[in-house]
């Protein structure tokens, strides 16, 4: 069986999407149209039914289960080949872009200080690069993995508060601000849309920094990590009772995790970054 069409099939079982694991595999949307077409001429049955977002047939998650275990091997061979004291060459790294403005960004100078001779590469998105897959060789997660051949380290906990102006007026009719596009369904915005049920946002934007910017501007009230609050001119942190949601006991902490494929732990240039990441995010 040609390798390529079973990595494509793991790219499009992963992401949902032909357009998605196109970009993801660096190949044309019709490239990966015609390898699930042979795999399931192969089969002889349908591998994944035709909706949005894909979903695998019965015998789609069968070849899908013994198509993960030679992704890792795969993996497993590249990091033995890279296996190498000398600390030169890429390593990626996944995670969102508030984070990499946040905390990390400030102290890259330190890290190439450090390891002159290494390229780091980020991918600062909100969508979550499979390490499984190759496309990262560590990632910032806010969700522990539940997959066996992923080491997760957790750094620390992030907490979370309503936060508004300081000159905005503050009553149970006071407008709220949301997150939208691949941040709609985290914890916090589902929390403030229970807080603030049958009232619409305000204004709903894709990324922590703008809502804290719309928060700083005096254009309603969110929910926002303590951490990046403090970095704002003129916002203070507001109790439930005070923006009417009486009875709310708090915005629930989530902890934000260092996660790595077990095959490349060991790699010299990997390890240089999880020890610089753990101790710029400790």
């Amino acid at each position: 069986m040609d390798w390529e069409l079973l990595r494509t099939f793991e790219a499009l079982a992963r992401l949902g999407s032909l357009t998605a694991a196109a970009k993801a595999l660096g190949v044309s949307q019709s490239t990966v149209s015609r390898h699930l077409a042979r795999l399931e001429e192969a089969a002889g049955s349908p591998l994944v039914l035709r909706e949005a977002p894909l979903r695998l047939t019965e015998r789609g998650q069968a070849l899908l289960a013994a198509v993960l275990p030679m992704v890792d091997a795969a993996l497993a061979a590249r990091a033995a080949l890279e296996d190498t004291p000398e600390l030169h060459g890429e390593v990626t790294l996944s995670t969102v872009g508030e984070l990499l403005r946040w905390s990390l960004a400030p102290r890259l100078p330190e890290f190439y200080r450090a390891h002159p001779r290494l390229r780091l590469r980020v991918l600062a998105t909100n969508r979550v690069s499979s390490l499984a897959a190759g496309e990262a060789d560590v990632a910032l997660r806010m969700v522990r993995p539940q997959r066996g051949e992923l080491v997760a380290r957790r750094l620390r906990t992030e907490t979370y508060a309503y936060f508004a102006a300081e000159a905005l007026a503050l009553d149970p009719a006071v407008p709220w601000l949301g997150l939208a596009g691949s941040l709609a369904d985290i914890p916090e915005q589902r929390h403030a849309e229970r807080v603030f049920a049958g009232r619409p946002a305000r204004l709903s934007v894709e990324d922590f920094e703008s809502l804290g910017r719309a928060v700083e501007a005096g254009l309603g009230v969110a929910i926002l990590p303590r951490g990046f609050a403090a970095r704002l001119q003129g916002v203070v942190e507001v109790a439930p009772w005070q923006i009417g949601a009486d009875g709310d006991e708090g915005v629930p902490p989530r902890d934000l995790w260092m996660v790595v494929h077990r095959s490349k732990q060991r790699v010299p240039r990997v390890r240089a970054l999880l020890s610089w990441l753990a101790e710029v995010l400790r």
